[in-house]
């Protein structure tokens, strides 16, 4: 083979090798839950400058919705037991969701929310189809017979 075809190939192959880590890189988000993301933010200021996936939670009586802003806020625990009975001393984190209430945003709804701690202490969801993930217990149980 000629020295041109070399670097060619070598060259395309260092150019998808980069495009490839450059995906990756910008996909990763940092997956935790809400005890862990407090936990962090107390030991690590940066934490507010990226992506963060958390789950936890949802506590049904925080829910806010404004239908004319498509304006959501609730809070989320980190764990079931924590909702049931530990609830007022649970952690809580405040949500802020731009977009239409999802049907299954209701207690005790398992929720994970894509997007970045502020300094203010509040979880802002991205602006992303997925940044808001809810799946409802009592769907999923199953059927005594």
């Amino acid at each position: 083979m000629k020295p041109k075809f070399i670097i060619g190939i070598g060259l395309i192959a260092v150019a998808m090798i980069a495009v490839i880590t450059f995906a990756i890189l910008s996909n990763a988000n940092l997956e935790v839950t809400v005890n862990d993301l407090f936990a962090r933010a107390a030991t690590n200021r940066e934490i507010t400058q990226r992506p963060i996936k958390v789950s936890g939670i949802v506590v049904g009586d925080s829910i806010q919705y404004d239908p004319t802003t498509l304006h959501i806020e609730f809070d989320v625990v980190n764990s079931h037991n924590d909702l049931v009975n530990n609830l007022s001393q649970a952690k809580r984190l405040r949500v802020i969701y731009k977009g239409t209430k999802p049907d299954t945003l209701l207690h005790e709804s398992e929720a994970i929310i894509t997007g970045k701690l502020a300094e203010d202490g509040k979880f802002y969801a991205a602006n992303s189809q997925d940044a808001l993930l809810l799946r409802c217990p009592s769907k999923y149980v199953e059927e005594k017979k």
